[in-house]
């Protein structure tokens, strides 16, 4: 063989082992973050609202309040607290619009305010409070009503940051040392995703934070890591939280995220989505039981860190979303809607409103506000289903006091269904007595079992507490 082969392929060689140690170094890395359990920032599941299902990208500062001050006045009471700007509030001229730039790959990428170290800045005809290119005025709302600030990002570098190679901060780097030019988000143009090989990688995320922990924010949604799963940008992001020295809660999103990865994204984030995203579909509903019941077995075993089944469509929304459905008060049935919050609640799902609050009617306000179903999400241990067939699917819960059960039967079928439960499933034999928690009244003691009529895709979500003996 030639001697110019041989080099060829000694070179070749070189290279492959190369890319094979780099690959195995960032898994063992990774193994090893993830074996470090994020501080719990989140005890229990969040509970707040988010501007997407209704105001798409770009809510405005007086939309934006009006939704905090019906908060404060009407949900606060019962938990709700996060109040999040959702996506594009840096872009002056980026809407919901389904001609707008950010929904196909082929056009020009779409605008956004930016400092000189290439983080996003809020636009100023959205946010007038943000003149000065700051959150904080903003944040100092929220935070004054008793709630909390939230903002979302997209993963990776704004793309003018790269085409300008601008510097990162704290870093002899610069943009275009860490973008990664073929990895970006396929369906919003904003950003490049970053290479958390190269220095300057995690300074960057660090930066980001750093300017996030100084307008006081308090939770952060970050899309575009799911699905694929992000495992490297997932732990930089943790990290630079931590190096921000403020407690903000992480959330990733969109799309199903990886069964596999089940162990990194519970130790490295605070909630995390693990379905697309979800609308007011009857079928789409059906499949988030699939999800809540395959993250279960694994949620429970890291309190603390929750599986995210997506905002809870109801009331009036998509005045100005990108869901393509248009403007509408929500599709789902009012007994579709009780099944929708009882498994929510009973899986300890963040429960995450993104409707017009300012619409709501005296149903929908009843629906998000009831304490006693409240507190299964907040308050429930052990959550998991029990039986799944024929349309009937039943969950349990352990009540706080770890002596009582909270029970939900679903109907799936189309019809109005009798179901019985025998007590025996929960390990309870004799007299039990049994509250509705929907209607909040007692409905009287039974011996081995209670039998209750389930409308048609609907639910019924029951505390079932033993008799004590004399």
């Amino acid at each position: 063989m030639k001697k110019k082969h041989l080099l060829i392929i000694a070179i070749l060689a070189i290279n492959i082992l190369n890319v094979q140690a780099q690959h195995k170094n960032s898994i063992v890395q990774t193994q090893r973050l993830s074996n470090t359990p994020k501080k719990i920032t989140a005890p229990t599941p969040p509970m707040g609202w988010n501007s997407w299902n209704n105001y798409g990208c770009d809510i405005t500062e007086a939309e934006f309040k009006a939704q905090v001050d019906y908060v404060a006045a009407n949900l606060k009471q019962v938990g709700y607290e996060y109040m999040t700007v959702d996506i594009s509030w840096y872009s002056a001229n980026v809407s919901a619009d389904f001609k707008s730039p950010y929904h196909h790959p082929t056009y020009a990428k779409h605008d956004a305010a930016i400092d000189k170290y290439g983080r996003f800045l809020p636009a100023k005809n959205k946010f007038p409070s943000a003149a000065n290119g700051s959150f904080k005025a903003l944040a100092d709302y929220v935070h004054s009503k008793g709630l909390k600030f939230g903002l979302h990002i997209m993963r990776g570098i704004p793309w003018q940051a790269v085409e300008n190679d601008l510097p990162i901060l704290d870093s002899k780097y610069t943009a275009r040392d860490i973008a990664n030019g073929a990895d970006v988000c396929e369906w919003y143009n904003a950003t490049y995703g970053i290479d958390m090989r190269q220095p300057g990688a995690q300074e960057y995320y660090n930066s980001i934070f750093q300017l996030y922990a100084s307008w006081d924010v308090d939770f952060i949604k970050v899309d575009d890591l799911s699905r694929p799963y992000h495992a490297a940008e997932i732990t930089a992001v943790r990290k630079a939280i931590e190096k921000s020295g403020r407690d903000i809660v992480f959330s990733t999103s969109p799309g199903v995220t990886p069964i596999t990865a089940r162990y990194h994204v519970l130790n490295n984030a605070d909630m995390f989505r693990v379905s697309n995203d979800f609308w007011d579909n009857w079928g789409r509903l059906k499949e988030q039981f699939v999800f809540a019941n395959q993250w279960s077995v694994h949620a429970v075993k890291f309190p603390g860190h929750w599986p995210d089944l997506d905002m809870i469509p109801v009331g009036k929304i998509a005045t100005r979303s990108g869901d393509g459905g248009g403007e509408r008060f929500t599709l789902f049935t009012k007994d579709e809607q009780y099944s929708m919050l009882t498994l929510w609640c009973i899986a300890r799902s963040p429960l995450i409103i993104g409707n017009d609050l300012t619409q709501n009617d005296a149903f929908t306000l009843s629906l998000l506000s009831n304490p006693e179903v409240i507190a299964v999400n907040q308050k429930g241990n052990n959550q998991k289903q029990i039986h799944n067939a024929d349309g009937i699917i039943i969950w349990q819960s352990n009540c706080a006091d770890n002596k009582s059960y909270t029970v939900a039967l679903f109907n799936q079928k189309d019809t109005a269904t009798k179901i019985n439960f025998q007590f025996k499933q929960l390990g309870l034999n004799g007299k039990c007595t049994v509250r509705d928690l929907w209607d909040k009244k007692d409905l009287g003691i039974f011996e081995n079992d209670f039998a209750a009529s389930i409308n048609a895709h609907g639910a019924g979500l029951y505390k079932i507490s033993p008799v004590e003996q004399d």
